[in-house]
């Protein structure tokens, strides 16, 4: 991925799949590498109250501050909040929903 290229990276419902700690680690350095600096991240994963598994896959539920945590020191959070997701099959997944900025 090009480097300090975009201004916006946005993700809803990737992140919370990467359950493994080297597979986070992966794709926080390759946001960090492609975010240009004062660019800003968009996420969604699950909030802790979603369930643990997603389609068959087991996910990582995170709340805000296991979040930052994990996304590290270079992302400053300006907002957050939560949305009760209902899915076509009727499920309920509690969403998180952050707006990171890179710090320069």
């Amino acid at each position: 991925m090009p480097e300090n290229h975009y201004e916006l990276w946005h993700d809803r419902a990737v992140f919370h799949f990467l359950t493994e700690a080297e597979q986070q680690k992966q794709y926080r350095d390759q946001l960090l590498k492609s975010l240009k600096p004062g660019g800003n991240l968009v996420i969604g994963t699950f909030a802790v109250e979603a369930p643990p598994n997603c389609s068959g896959l087991p996910v990582q539920r995170y709340d805000v501050e296991q979040l930052s945590s994990v996304l590290g020191d270079n992302l400053e959070l300006k907002r957050h909040h939560k949305e009760l997701h209902l899915t076509p099959g009727g499920k309920e997944q509690m969403y998180l929903y952050c707006h990171f900025r890179k710090t320069p």
